[in-house]
C-alpha cells in the first residue's frame, strides 16, 4: 500500500524516539532529562541555545552538520528579525529532537560493535510493531528480510479489516433500507454499526502507519549497511595498492582508518624527504581520495635513537612536511591537514631491532570517517 508522505515522517520520528527511549546503556535517562528541561524566563531563545550547547557535547555540529547548521541559521535570524510564538515552540521542538538524535548516535559510535547494536534495535523495534499489531513474525528473519516480512503480513492484515469495514458498510446500508418504520430499532442498530464501523477504520489507519514505519526503518537500515559495504570496499582497495615493505592499513579502536606508512624516509635527523619517494607519497594521495567526505590528520614518529625531545621535535616537523605536500596534491587548503608528533611514544615494532626500529620510523596517516 502506496502511504503519504506525513505518514512516512512521522513513521521516521517515532522510531528515532523508540530508539532513544530504549537505549540498553541508561540513554532513557539523559534524553527525558533533555526533553523535560524548563524553558527560561527571560525568553525562548536562551532555552534554545541552551539544548543547542547540549547538542554540541555530544557531538551533533560534527555528526549532524546538516540539521546543525539550518537550525543554528534559523536561530540566528529569529533573533535579529523576530519570530511568532509558534515559531520560537517549533525551533525549541528541533533543538530537543537534536538533543536526542545526537545522544542516539554517540550511544552507536560509542559501541565496539555498532552495526550489530544497530541490527538488534531494528530487529527489536520490528518486533515490537508485531505485537503491537498482533503478527507473528519469522523467527528466523531478521534486517531487511525481517522487515518485508511485517510489511506484507501487515498488509495482509489491512485488507482484511478493510474487507470487514466494507462489508460493515453494505450491511448497514441493507439493514437501515429494511428497517421501514421501526425507527427506535433501526437508530439504535444503525448507531452500534457505526460504532464498530469507527473502530475498525482507527484500527485500519494504526495498521498503516505502522506499516509505515517499517517501510522507513527497512529504507534507514539499507542506507547505513550500503555505506558501510563501500567503506569497507575503499579499505580493501587502498590494501591492496602498499606493498609490505611500504605500510600496512588497520583500524583503529574509535574506527579510523590509520595507514600506517613506514617505508617512507627521511635524511638523518631531518625532516625533508628523500629521493625517490614520489610514487608512495601518490600511493597515499590516492588511498585518501578513496574517502572523500573524511577528514584527514598526519602523525609523525621515531624510534627511541638519540634524545627524547629531540625526537618529539623531528618527529613534528616531519608530519608537517607531508601535510603540507598531501594539502598541495589533494589540493586543499594550507594546513587543512592536522599534524601532531609523538617521537618515540607510539611504537608499532620493537627498538631493539634494526627492522623494528625502521617500522618505528613512520609516518601515519589517519582518516576519520563515519562508519
Amino acid at each position: 500500500m502506496k502511504l503519504q508522505k506525513n505518514v512516512l515522517f512521522l513513521a521516521l520520528s517515532c522510531l528515532l524516539a523508540l530508539a532513544v527511549l530504549t537505549s540498553a546503556d541508561g540513554l532513557v535517562g539523559y534524553g527525558c532529562g533533555v526533553a523535560l528541561a524548563q524553558e527560561s524566563d527571560v525568553g525562548p531563545a536562551p532555552a534554545i541555545h541552551e539544548l543547542m550547547g547540549q547538542a554540541k557535547k555530544l557531538g551533533a555540529k560534527g555528526q549532524l552538520p546538516h540539521t546543525w547548521w539550518n537550525l543554528d541559521s534559523r536561530l540566528e535570524e529569529a533573533e535579529k528579525s523576530g519570530a511568532t510564538d509558534e515559531q520560537w515552540a517549533a525551533l525549541e521542538t528541533e533543538a530537543r529532537r537534536l538533543v536526542n538524535a545526537a545522544a542516539f548516535i554517540k550511544e552507536m559510535r560509542s559501541q565496539k560493535s555498532g552495526m550489530e547494536a544497530l541490527l538488534g534495535r531494528f530487529d527489536q523495534a520490528l518486533g515490537e510493531i508485531g505485537t503491537l499489531s498482533g503478527v507473528e513474525l519469522d523467527p528466523v528473519l531478521s534486517g531487511t528480510e525481517l522487515s518485508r516480512d511485517l510489511i506484507d503480513k501487515m498488509n495482509e492484515e489491512n485488507l482484511q479489516r478493510q474487507f470487514l469495514v466494507d462489508s460493515l458498510t453494505v450491511t448497514n446500508r441493507r439493514f437501515t433500507e429494511s428497517m421501514g418504520g421501526s425507527a427506535a430499532a433501526q437508530d439504535s442498530l444503525v448507531t452500534a454499526l457505526q460504532v464498530e464501523v469507527s473502530s475498525l477504520r482507527r484500527q485500519l489507519w494504526e495498521t498503516e502507519l505502522r506499516v509505515g514505519v517499517a517501510e522507513a526503518d527497512r529504507s534507514a537500515a539499507e542506507s547505513v549497511l550500503t555505506k558501510k559495504q563501500e567503506r569497507d570496499a575503499a579499505i580493501a582497495s587502498a590494501r591492496s595498492s602498499f606493498t609490505a615493505e611500504e605500510g600496512e592499513i588497520i583500524l583503529s579502536s574509535t574506527g579510523d582508518v590509520v595507514m600506517q606508512v613506514y617505508g617512507i624516509s627521511f635524511g638523518v635527523g631531518s625532516a625533508s624527504l628523500s629521493a625517490g619517494q614520489g610514487d608512495l607519497v601518490d600511493k597515499i594521495v590516492a588511498a585518501i581520495q578513496l574517502f572523500p567526505t573524511a577528514e584527514v590528520s598526519v602523525e609523525g614518529h621515531t624510534d627511541d635513537t638519540g634524545g627524547y625531545d629531540a625526537n618529539l621535535r623531528l618527529s613534528r616537523r616531519r608530519a608537517e612536511t607531508v601535510a603540507r605536500l598531501l594539502e598541495q596534491k589533494l589540493g586543499r587548503g594550507e594546513e587543512s591537514i592536522a599534524t601532531e608528533g609523538f617521537g618515540p611514544d607510539k611504537p608499532i615494532a620493537l627498538n631493539s631491532t634494526a627492522e623494528g626500529r625502521a617500522m618505528n620510523r613512520r609516518i601515519d596517516v589517519v582518516i576519520t570517517t563515519i562508519p
